[in-house]
């Protein structure tokens, strides 16, 4: 898909719309390019949820892992 070029305030007025079209964005300021969106995949994303998850939790990926490998035990 082909990335989408738009200013600041059209990404500002537009974001929701902008970023349903799931292709990569530039935000520009007076044509400057200043930010880059791009859409993630549903494991990518899964992914960084469960990371901000744990540091909300304050667990470590270690901690995490052995928390899920009692958990198979018990299944």
């Amino acid at each position: 898909m082909k990335t989408r070029v738009v200013n600041i305030k059209e990404f500002k007025d537009k974001a929701t719309q902008l970023l349903r079209e799931k292709r990569e964005i530039i935000v520009t300021r007076r044509g400057i390019p200043i930010a880059r969106v791009e859409p993630l995949d549903e494991l990518k994303g899964l992914m960084i949820k469960a990371r901000l998850e744990m540091e909300k939790a304050n667990i470590t990926e270690e901690e995490a892992i052995e928390i899920l490998k009692e958990a198979q035990k018990e299944i």
